[in-house]
């Protein structure tokens, strides 16, 4: 009754049988119930040994004044697991040699970004300058919001600007001006731009381009702790090489648990998927707010919630499947993790992320990194009795043909084409030497 007011009353001192008289005595049942149903229905919970999975639906059947509250409730619980198949599971492990290209292409990022900058003044801008330019955009001789900067950078050739926009400005000298006529992509994100011809007025002002320094020793000793190219090309293919195991490593555990996930008999509830694919969608908002406000990115695209989350319930699924899974190895293998265990764990992570034990301790819970060292202890139960298979050599070779040179058909298939459509079929050999001949191809 402190909350409501009552005209001749200042707030909350009201007596009750006056607000009752006023609003009914039903008016503070609502408030008496939330007071009352966490209690009751988390007691009902654990009795009945539940766990829920989505927010009960409440239906109030007795709540009158002298009697008692009778309420029931029906809740989506986690559903029974049955496991498939978990161990013992193959899956082909593939990793791609490192070419002398791939190194190459590395020392080229490093060539980079030691590069500097240096000052054009004898020529012209040509492709892969840096241009340092003013522009006014027109359309219809009428100036448009976004359309005017000064003393912009533009990397001539990178497609930053729409169609034709670089391309014309190939050429121009310091102090130039130049009027680009351009139009609009037919998919520019401004309604009012799209597909519309414009003039951009611009003024060059400056011109730099990238030196890059000698691939040679001398560069190694600065870039490195190395005393020699060779020996940097060398160390850069051992690293490109873990990491290539690395990833083979993380999509073979991928697989395998795809393949346990898929494997399960559940009746999965709708709203745990609906769940999982509200929290994709909480997450892809986080993460595009970084870059630009949500909204915006809604306009740009054509999407809405509605889309995003249709498009969420998928890999919303798989998810799911997978935590399922996961929880029913740590059931039957009876896994578990002990205090030992978790603080292992966190001075891992520590080291890991080069903080102190206690600051890891403040962004994670010790709940958390327990489920996840029964996580990762489950599919280790799944990784350790796989076998990981190479890829077949019959299998690359198809794959080879596929990209790029054309299979001629073999004359026994053609033969048997023939045979279908009407050519007396040829006689089949003895079965003896069937056998053979399938005995020296097995061999």
């Amino acid at each position: 009754r402190g909350q409501i007011n009552v005209p001749g009353f200042r707030k909350g001192k009201a007596p009750r049988k006056l607000i009752e008289n006023m609003f009914g005595k039903g008016v503070f049942y609502e408030d008496a119930l939330d007071i009352l149903f966490p209690e009751a229905y988390y007691k009902a919970v654990e009795e009945n040994d539940l766990k829920p999975v989505a927010r009960p639906e409440v239906d109030v059947q007795a709540m009158e004044a002298g009697k008692d509250l009778e309420f029931s409730c029906e809740v989506y619980v986690m559903p029974e697991v049955k496991l498939g198949q978990y161990k013992d599971l193959d899956v082909t492990r593939t990793i791609r040699k490192v070419t002398d290209a791939e190194v190459d292409s590395r020392i080229e990022q490093e060539q980079k970004r030691v590069a500097r900058m240096v000052d054009v003044t004898d020529r012209g801008l040509e492709n892969g300058d840096k241009a340092e330019l003013d522009y006014s955009g027109t359309v219809d001789g009428v100036k448009f919001d976004g359309g005017t900067a000064e003393h912009q950078t533009l990397v001539i050739g990178s497609n930053t600007f729409i169609p034709g926009f670089e391309e014309q400005m190939v050429g121009m000298q310091i102090g130039e001006e130049r009027d680009l006529n351009v139009k609009f992509p037919e998919t520019y994100h401004a309604e009012n731009l799209k597909g519309k011809d414009a003039v951009f007025h611009v003024k060059l002002h400056a011109i730099t381009r990238e030196e890059l320094p000698e691939l040679d020793d001398d560069f190694a000793a600065d870039v490195s702790e190395f005393d020699t190219l060779k020996d940097l090309k060398a160390d850069l293919k051992k690293k490109i090489t873990e990491e290539r195991q690395k990833d083979a490593d993380r999509v073979f555990e991928e697989n395998l648990m795809n393949q346990v996930a898929e494997n399960i008999t559940a009746d999965i509830p709708d709203v745990m998927v609906e769940n999982q694919a509200h929290q994709y969608l909480d997450n892809f908002k986080a993460q595009i707010s970084r870059q630009f406000p949500y909204e915006e990115y809604k306009k740009m695209t054509g999407m809405d919630d509605a889309k995003l989350l249709e498009e969420a319930k998928e890999p919303a699924l798989r998810q799911v499947k997978m935590d399922l899974a996961t929880a029913a190895i740590i059931k039957a293998e009876n896994i578990e993790a002990s205090d030992e265990d978790v603080e292992a764990e966190f001075t891992k992570m520590a080291e890991q992320f080069g903080m102190d034990v206690e600051m890891v301790k403040k962004y994670l819970s010790k709940e958390q990194v327990h489920d996840q060292i029964l996580t990762q202890k489950a599919v280790a139960v799944v990784v350790d009795s796989a076998t990981a298979e190479k890829p077949a050599k019959k299998t690359a070779k198809k794959a080879e043909t596929a990209e790029g040179e054309e299979k001629k058909p073999a004359k026994k298939t053609t033969k048997k084409a023939e045979t279908a459509e009407g050519e007396e079929k040829p006689k089949k050999a003895p079965a003896k030497k069937a056998a053979k001949k399938e005995e020296k191809e097995a061999e």
